[in-house]
């Protein structure tokens, strides 16, 4: 005779009369000692003689476990009780038992026992199925019951619903009697990454009888969708520079060129790199496209007051700009011993202009420079990696900092200076230079500062 697997059905409730609800499904051919139960504060429980508790057993730790084959109690309701002693009264629970064969256990037809991962994109309409997620179906081995499904935990807010394969319903419990069908994971309300990028839903299965139940957990991840613009921290950002009588978000008694002289500060709400740039043109500063620090490039001769705007956008294709840009008000006052007073007629006074505008340097900002490579790109020391373009013959380039990963020739190669290392490039996985480029013309000097942004990908990347 071959051997009957089955399962045991055990829950705890104070009256005899025990509802469905509270039934879970365990397999019976778990070897004795099995746990079934186990009771808190185990020195005030007792299990009592019965019809069936030779078949079980109580530990001191408060656990209830079978002793032997439960075999022969298939399809038998099995009734245990248990005695709470609180000193001057005592209390009686009941334990029952529900015996099943394993055949006849409902299981969800997965390829494994991990937890399934299924993704939505946000602000997908209402209805969007969710991808990545098979078709769910429960079932048995022997028998072919109506199988009820619905989503018992994990569903905040309702932001989910099952679709019924054969019908198309959308209902928040399908009931489905086809072999063949089973249920759909659907949004039901549009979704927002920001308000909440992962849920991990439990969708059970139950016959009719209410006892026999299976559960599988579906983990959904919500995918960004470029929804957001960068929005800055201030509407208004006021730098003063060698004027300490004047109150502003920073304010610079020192200074030399090139120094930092302030900070914009935009963030966008789907978490994207943002960059910034001036949309007004001026000789006197230039912001960090990666950071948003202004930098100082040239001193003013006198006392000046400038307002400048400054645009963000986020690092995303296609990208998204700041919807209300930020303004910048720069105050700059020289120092006192750089003041020249002078007793000039008018004549003498156009001479030294004359004089002072054949020695002016001009100096102005290219746009950032941004380049993809791979991290095989840069494994040759001295590799030639991209050529910067000359506007006329006579530019000569430098990089400004010392740079680990790149050089700069005068002609505008860029030259791997260290082998690329993926792992050693920082979180960023990007290389950030800054270059000057000297442009001796007649009767002047012109100099043009920008930067460039090497993207690396590592090796394996397609792009």
């Amino acid at each position: 005779m071959g051997a009957i697997t089955v399962a045991v059905v055990a829950f705890l409730a104070i009256a005899w009369d025990v509802t469905a609800k509270t039934v879970s499904v365990i397999p019976h051919d778990a070897h004795p000692g099995y746990s079934v139960k186990k009771f808190k504060d185990a020195a005030n429980f007792k299990l009592l003689d019965s019809d069936f508790s030779q078949f079980f057993t109580m530990l001191q730790d408060g656990s209830i476990m079978t002793v032997s084959d439960v075999s022969p109690l298939v399809n038998h309701p099995v009734d245990l009780v248990v005695l709470e002693n609180k000193g001057n009264t005592s209390t009686t629970h009941m334990l029952k038992l529900y015996v099943l064969d394993r055949r006849n256990m409902l299981s969800f037809k997965t390829e494994s026992s991990d937890d399934i991962l299924g993704r939505i994109l946000e602000n997908s309409p209402a209805g969007t199925r969710v991808s990545g997620v098979p078709l769910l179906q429960a079932a048995s081995d022997l028998i072919t019951v109506p199988v009820t499904y619905s989503i018992i935990a994990g569903n905040t807010a309702q932001a989910f619903e099952l679709q019924d394969s054969i019908t198309s319903d959308v209902l928040p419990n399908v009931t489905i009697s086809d072999n063949n069908g089973g249920v759909n994971i659907v949004t039901s309300q549009v979704l927002d990454r920001e308000e909440s990028s992962r849920y991990v839903l439990t969708i059970q299965a139950v016959d009719p009888s209410g006892i026999n139940k299976a559960i599988t957990n579906v983990v959904i991840e919500v995918e960004d969708e470029n929804d957001n613009s960068p929005v800055f921290s201030q509407k208004v950002y006021r730098f003063v520079v060698g004027d300490n009588s004047l109150e502003g978000d920073n304010v610079t008694m020192t200074w030399k060129r090139f120094s930092s002289i302030g900070k914009v500060e935009a963030t966008d709400a789907d978490g994207d790199k943002v960059a910034y740039k001036l949309a007004t043109p001026t000789n006197f500063l230039v912001i960090v496209p990666q950071t948003g620090d202004i930098l100082l490039t040239q001193e003013p001769i006198e006392e000046i007051e400038l307002e400048l705007i400054v645009e963000a956008h986020d690092l995303r294709t296609p990208s998204r700009t700041s919807p209300r840009p930020a303004q910048v008000i720069f105050h700059f006052k020289p120092a006192e011993s750089s003041k020249v007073e002078l007793d000039l007629d008018l004549q003498q006074l156009e001479e030294v202009e004359l004089h002072r505008s054949k020695r002016r340097v001009t100096r102005a900002v290219r746009p950032t420079k941004r380049i993809e490579f791979t991290e095989t790109d840069g494994e040759t020391d001295g590799r030639v990696v991209f050529q910067l373009e000359k506007e006329t013959d006579r530019e000569t380039f430098k990089i400004r900092d010392e740079n680990p990963w790149v050089t700069v020739d005068p002609n505008g190669s860029v030259r791997v200076k260290k082998k690329w290392d993926y792992e050693e490039l920082g979180p960023e996985k990007t290389i950030d230079f800054w270059v000057t480029i000297t442009n001796a013309e007649k009767g002047g000097k012109w100099i043009t500062i920008f930067s460039s942004t090497l993207y690396i990908f590592p090796t394996t990347s397609n792009f």
